[in-house]
């Protein structure tokens, strides 16, 4: 037994060791004085930036400008998805110190296995989260606090949110897919300068809209002005441009059935310029019908009634619906004037 003993000291010294070594050298982080839990931060619209990492190296960085937020290089992203995020960092609360005998653990789990939030408020660092596991019975989240100026704090705290089950770390996606923007066309109406589209089955009515001023639209077919078209048509034509999104992003496919449509003839081509000459074009192509299938009369349905696929932004390629987008897949006869 007394031989023992030395070794069971050392294995203290070790963990005490790696245990101050994650405290101390955190992203350099000094350890504060006091235990910290504070984690709140009440005036969300003071918060101008947010980072979210884990310690397997992964990273999403969002920033605010003109009241929108948006990737820290411009790109566009879901506006909800931040709204939540700040909808979790006024309403957070603390449901419990972590008991003594368990500190030292679910520190080191923490600091070596977490989601890090780094939160800015006015364009300074604030406060950081890190967060670690949920407690066993899913109403509470491990969580060490950072506060700028004061330090790392010594001890975790159970963390929750009001009427939400399970780890708060799930809130917090790091997965630059679950954040980019489902828009293909949103525009102010306003900042429109042309819409082309291409019917690829039968391009002799291919049409293009200008729109000129309020009211004001032109409309040509394959370059050839047309004079007498219903402007009533045309302006519900552009204002669903105002708002149309895709429904699934790269769907789960074979790559050959991918390539293969692809590679098949397009349905439509949409482009819209805005007034700085900023095209934005969709390619669409009919989806092959998974199952077989008949109509009422009997006849083969070869492709799918109600989804069809698109290239955007010039090789995103998503699935949409047609009760989304038939409203703009028209030709030029459907305006003119009989």
């Amino acid at each position: 037994m007394k031989k023992i003993i030395p070794f069971l000291l050392l294995f203290v010294l070790i963990g005490l060791g790696v245990y101050t070594y994650f405290l101390l050298n955190t992203e350099k982080s000094s350890l504060s004085k006091n235990a910290l839990s504070d984690f709140a931060i009440k005036d969300t619209a003071s918060i101008t930036r947010i980072v979210i990492s884990s310690s397997m190296g992964d990273k999403v960085d969002f920033a605010k400008k003109d009241g929108k937020w948006q990737y820290i290089d411009g790109a566009c992203i879901q506006q909800h998805m931040i709204h939540n995020f700040l909808e979790t960092i006024k309403y957070i609360a603390v449901k419990a110190p972590v008991p003594k005998g368990a500190v030292e653990n679910v520190t080191k789990q923490t600091l070596g296995q977490h989601k890090k939030l780094e939160i800015y408020v006015d364009g300074k660092l604030a406060k950081t989260w890190y967060i670690g596991s949920a407690t066993a019975d899913h109403y509470g989240t491990y969580m060490i606090l950072e506060n700028e100026g004061e330090g790392i704090s010594p001890e975790p705290f159970i963390t929750f949110m009001p009427n939400v089950y399970g780890n708060l770390a799930d809130q917090f996606s790091i997965r630059k897919k679950d954040y980019e923007c489902s828009g293909i066309f949103n525009y102010d109406l306003k900042n429109i300068k042309r819409i082309e589209v291409v019917v690829h089955q039968d391009s002799s009515v291919n049409f293009e809209v200008g729109i000129n001023g309020e009211n004001i639209f032109e409309l040509t077919n394959n370059t050839k002005p047309v004079s007498d078209f219903d402007t009533t048509k045309i302006r519900s034509f552009v204002a669903n441009f105002k708002k149309m999104h895709y429904d699934t992003k790269e769907p789960i496919m074979p790559l050959v059935l991918r390539d293969s449509i692809l590679n098949s003839a397009p349905y439509y081509t949409v482009t819209v310029t805005d007034k700085n000459g900023v095209e934005n074009t969709m390619i669409t192509y009919l989806k092959p019908i998974e199952f077989e299938k008949y109509d009422y009369n009997g006849d083969l349905i070869i492709y799918d009634q109600t989804n069809l696929f698109a290239v955007i932004r010039k090789d995103q390629f998503v699935e949409i619906q047609y009760f989304v987008f038939d409203k703009i897949f028209k030709d030029v006869n459907y305006f003119k004037i009989k």
